[in-house]
Formats: structure tokens, sequence, C-alpha cells
């Protein structure tokens, strides 16, 4: 097997759901010799000493890549923060032995079995992803797809879980030229670094299956989901945990139980469980039309 290696982003507000996310993974891998690695945004060298901590605590190694954000970074537009936009960076701390990468976002679970990943064809692609839950409305796909500047008719991804044949992107220089995409069309991007991936990867990414990013509004139709991706504002670990994401707030509690982060899950009162359940039903029954052409999509891809 390739040497490979999954990696997760994050500053130090995110870094105990960073850290259950690599948890996640190595519970769901049988494969040996896949490197667990951190890329920890202006962290301090206590706040990196909590990830070995969690690590050990876990029987597990994590690898923390320093990363101090560039000018570049903290001048992004848009409603993301500057931290979303390290990965574009990546590329410049990942080791030089990686020829496979998995990477994911901070509020993504795996689990399920992830092996099948770290085995699949690439087909000649640099990278494997998921759509976007967008694709699901070819009119507003295709507004942003013309906007950004990529082909016509292709198709977007979801860029919270993504496996990148690391080689290919290491020759290929692929993760330099988009960095050069996002400082030239920064000002069109909604999405941000999403959107730069994008136009980088038109044409050059294979399709999985949408239960290798089973975004918050594919729940519903999504049979076995492998990759679980908490989409929007509302989290797990949050005392307005959705109500689909209910099961995965304890999941979160008991990880990071006997850690400093303890008081990151705020456990939501009885009152707002049962609120959060009606709102949920008010919502499945306000999208119905909505969640109809998502099915229908994605149940076809």
């Amino acid at each position: 097997m390739q040497q490979s290696a999954v990696i997760v982003c994050s500053d130090v507000n995110m870094l105990p759901a960073a850290c259950c996310t690599l948890l996640s993974v190595k519970r769901n891998l049988v494969a040996a010799g896949v490197e667990f690695l951190l890329l920890g945004i202006d962290l301090k060298p206590n706040e990196v000493a909590e990830v070995e901590n969690f690590a050990r605590l876990h029987g597990m190694t994590i690898k923390v890549l320093p990363y101090a954000t560039p000018d570049t970074a903290r001048q992004a537009r848009g409603r993301w923060s500057a931290a979303t936009l390290a990965r574009l960076y990546m590329d410049l701390q990942i080791p030089e032995n990686i020829e496979r990468l998995l990477y994911l976002d901070a509020d993504v679970l795996a689990v399920a079995s992830v092996d099948e990943l770290f085995a699949r064809d690439f087909q000649g692609k640099a990278l494997a992803a998921v759509d976007d839950y967008v694709m699901a409305f070819p009119e507003k796909a295709g507004a942003r797809q013309r906007k950004i500047g990529m082909s016509e008719g292709g198709r977007y991804f979801n860029a919270g879980v993504l496996l990148f044949d690391w080689s290919v992107c290491r020759a290929k220089g692929l993760f330099a030229r988009t960095r050069e995409i996002f400082e030239e069309r920064s000002h069109l991007f909604e999405n941000n670094d999403q959107d730069a991936l994008n136009v980088t990867f038109d044409g050059d990414w294979l399709v999985l299956d949408p239960r290798w990013n089973t975004q918050t509004g594919l729940l519903p139709f999504i049979a076995r989901p492998a990759i679980l991706h908490f989409t929007g504002r509302k989290k797990p670990w949050q005392a307005t945990v959705p109500w689909v994401h209910r099961r995965m707030a304890d999941r979160y509690a008991e990880d990071l139980r006997d850690t400093p982060w303890a008081s990151f899950c705020r456990q939501p009162s009885a009152t707002g469980r049962v609120a959060g359940f009606f709102s949920h039903v008010g919502k499945q029954i306000g999208g119905l039309t909505r969640l109809a052409r998502m099915r229908a999509y994605f149940s076809n891809s």
C-alpha cells in the first residue's frame, strides 16, 4: 500500500473537534501505516501539547504540523475565517513520503470502515470527492460555476472530504495553482477555498458515492453513511445540536470526557431537545420539494 495520511486543519477554537475527527478515522481503519496529521493554525506550544496528550489518551499518534497564517489568507473575503484557507497551504507542510492524502474538515466524523478509500483507484484523476448538495439544484450550481469560471456542465464537489493522489498533486503543483486562483478571483468566491479548489480540479476529479461525505441535508436518503459531515452552523457539540445529530453529541462528549476540553461539548437541556425535535419536523415538512430534488439527484449519482 502507498504511504498514506489523514489530515485535518484547525486553529485553537476547533482543536477538540479536529482531534475527534482523527480519532474517528483511527477507530474505523484496519490498514496499518496511515499517519494522522493536524495542521495547527497559529498554535501555541501548550496547545500542541494538548493535542499530543489527547492522542496518547486514545492510543494513537497525531503529528502536529506548524502553520502560521499568511497575510493573503488573513485578507480573505466572505463569511469564512482565515483558518478555513489553511488547506490551500498544506502542501508546504505535508511530509515528502506521503502519496495518498485524505483531507477532512474538523466537523466530520467517520462512522464506518474507511479502508476502501485508501485502496481506491483514482482512474487517472488527482482527486476523489463527493458532489456538493448544491448540485441537486442545477440553476444554482450553474450560476455559481459560471461566476467562478468553471467549465459549463461540470460537477461541483464539497470540500469537506477530499481524497488526493498526493504524488500527482505535488508533481503538478496543483496547490500552488489553487493559491494563484484564489488570489486572482477571491472577490468572486462565495465559498472561498472550496470554490478555488473546484476551479483547479475542474474535470480532474473522481466522483465518490455520497456515503463518503454525507452532508447533513443528505442524511434522509443515504442508507449507510461512512463519513458524516455536519454542514451548517449548528454542530453536534453545541447546545443547539440538530435533532438528526443528537447521537453524535454523545460521542463527542465521551471522547473528550477525560481531557481539558470536556467543556467543549454543551449538552442541550430537555426543553432544548424537545424544541430541536419540533424544529426538525418543521424543516422536513417545509422543505419537502427541496428534499425531493436532493433525493432524486443523489440517489442517481
